[in-house]
């Protein structure tokens, strides 16, 4: 199978599209592939906002891969032109529904599940080996919470919805809300690295609720200090790539609630063994809310402060058991290094395309 890339500076670039570093690297090193100079198949998509995403050509095949983490946005025109289309946090709900509004259902055919993979993943995996070596992995506390905030709604004086019902639940407020309280939860149970950051964006930074960012190695170092990662995805309810990042130290990860997203078998952790879960919420995308209404798309669940304080009471046993957190965090990285390994995330890609490619047309 001859591999070309397009967009080659996609492999080097970090920051913006560094989604694509780790899994194109891998198709360089042990699949062969090799760049062009030729232009994107399909321009990329900038409405309603950029999307995130990278082709390849396999022989004559044209291959997409979509890493936006809205699992309503779908470059149709690239759905079109390609035979096989990656998504990453792919919801097959929202995509069969999309497209058979558009009058276009047999389009869900070319659609594979895929994964975010950290653009710094080698460098943690470099530092997990390097503390490992100097015997300097040794937890120092129980959870380490880093999370990245868009706005400091705490400044801008408006109130949580998950304490007023009068608030509307908005995916911005759920974003900023449902980091704020989790953290103060676990916080006043929990020995740990608490911090909000602000995703670079020094005006909302106050040094209190929402504090500037810590750069990679830092960062590094705080999960490694830690017994568990703890990561909260709403209102999007996915994998983030922090868990390849997690994963690879050894450490698991506590999520807010069960990611709704498909995730490749080979890459899928499984819970109680990689992950734990702090909320048992059930709330999906409303499948019949217009797609103008949030709720189509977002998962957007109305849950109480004393419910937050409740899950994160129940979790006393499981995160004061080191011994069990140990075992976890051994199973994690034996996870991260069967999964992540790069010819295994190229064998992954060129078998999806061989068996997409291979098999009947859908009629």
């Amino acid at each position: 199978m001859k591999i070309e890339i397009f967009e080659p500076e996609l492999i080097t670039r970090r920051g913006f599209n560094g989604f694509h570093r780790y899994y194109l690297s891998a198709l360089v090193a042990h699949a062969g592939a090799r760049p062009t100079n030729e232009p994107r198949p399909v321009p990329r998509l900038r409405v309603p906002r950029e999307h995130e995403s990278a082709w390849i050509r396999c022989d004559d095949a044209l291959i997409f891969f979509d890493m936006s983490d809205h699992v309503q946005l779908i470059d149709f025109e690239a759905l079109r032109k390609c035979a096989v289309y990656f998504k990453a946090n792919w919801y097959p709900a929202v995509a069969h529904r999309l497209l058979r509004e558009r009058g276009e259902p047999e389009l869900v055919s070319r659609m594979a599940p895929f994964l975010f993979f950290s653009e710094g993943l080698d460098d943690f995996i470099r530092d997990a080996r390097r503390r490992r070596f100097w015997r300097t992995d040794r937890p120092r506390y129980d959870i380490c919470f880093v999370m990245g905030v868009y706005e400091n709604l705490i400044r801008l004086g408006r109130r949580s919805p998950f304490e007023s019902d009068g608030e509307p639940l908005t995916p911005a407020a759920c974003h900023f809300w449902i980091r704020k309280h989790v953290a103060e939860a676990l916080k006043s149970r929990f020995r740990g690295y608490y911090r909000l950051v602000s995703r670079a964006n020094p005006a909302i930074e106050d040094g209190v609720h929402v504090r500037s960012n810590i750069n990679r190695r830092a960062f590094s170092r705080r999960m490694s200090d830690g017994r568990i990662t703890a990561v909260c995805t709403l209102p999007h309810a996915v994998f983030p790539w922090k868990v390849s990042e997690s994963f690879v130290l050894g450490r698991p990860i506590l999520l807010d609630r069960e990611p709704i997203t498909v995730t490749p078998d080979a890459f899928c952790p499984r819970k109680g063994e990689h992950y734990l879960t702090l909320l048992d919420d059930r709330t999906e995308p409303d499948p019949v809310a217009r797609w103008e209404d949030p709720r189509s798309y977002r998962v957007l669940p109305r849950i109480r402060i004393d419910q937050i304080d409740a899950a994160a009471e129940s979790l006393r046993t499981a995160i004061e058991d080191r011994a069990r957190l140990r075992a976890m965090g051994e199973s994690c990285r034996a996870f991260a290094e069967r999964a992540y390994r790069p010819e295994r995330v190229a064998g992954y890609i060129c078998d999806t395309i061989r068996a997409r490619l291979n098999a009947e047309p859908t009629r």
